[in-house]
């Protein structure tokens, strides 16, 4: 066997072992072709029903001014009180199973709009997932979050200067 003829066997031997190991992590993690059957076919594009979605600023300003949501603002604590879309309340991602009063306590009549800081941060997407779980279907993400709020100095107010 010359030098190209043993490189390209063990190149092949290294494809194979990625793609049994992709299928293998996907398999545990129920993704992919793993996925529950429940995951892929009850809405359009394969989302459940409940699935929170993303809004852009139009609507969440609409939503804003006819009052008809609640803003959550998945920051810490300390980032909410230096400034926060104007009636948001605090619920930070990495406080959501210690403050199981505060989430039985948000309305359920009223559309539920998540938000952090924005395109860099993935607490909003974490929080509305939580929230969905806790069932709460009226669940909107604004991806855009605190940055663009205040990019468009849009209503905000501030616990501590």
């Amino acid at each position: 066997m010359t030098w190209s003829g043993k490189a390209f066997r063990e190149a092949m031997v290294i494809a194979a072992f990625a793609v049994v190991l992709g299928f293998t992590s996907t398999a545990i993690r129920d993704k992919g072709l793993f996925a529950p059957a429940t995951a892929l076919s009850s809405g359009p594009q394969g989302k459940r029903p409940d699935t929170p979605t993303i809004i852009h600023l139009a609507e969440v300003k609409e939503l804003f001014e006819s009052e008809e949501a609640l803003f959550i603002d998945a920051r810490h604590a300390f980032e909410f009180d230096r400034g926060h879309i104007r009636g948001a309340v605090s619920l930070p991602l990495n406080e959501f199973d210690d403050r199981a009063g505060f989430v039985n306590s948000l309305p359920r009549n009223k559309t539920l709009i998540t938000y952090c800081d924005g395109v860099e941060c993935n607490s909003s997407i974490g929080l509305a997932s939580r929230l969905r779980d806790a069932g709460f279907s009226g669940v909107r993400i604004f991806f855009g979050g605190w940055n663009e709020w205040q990019a468009q100095s849009l209503p905000t107010e501030a616990s501590i200067q």
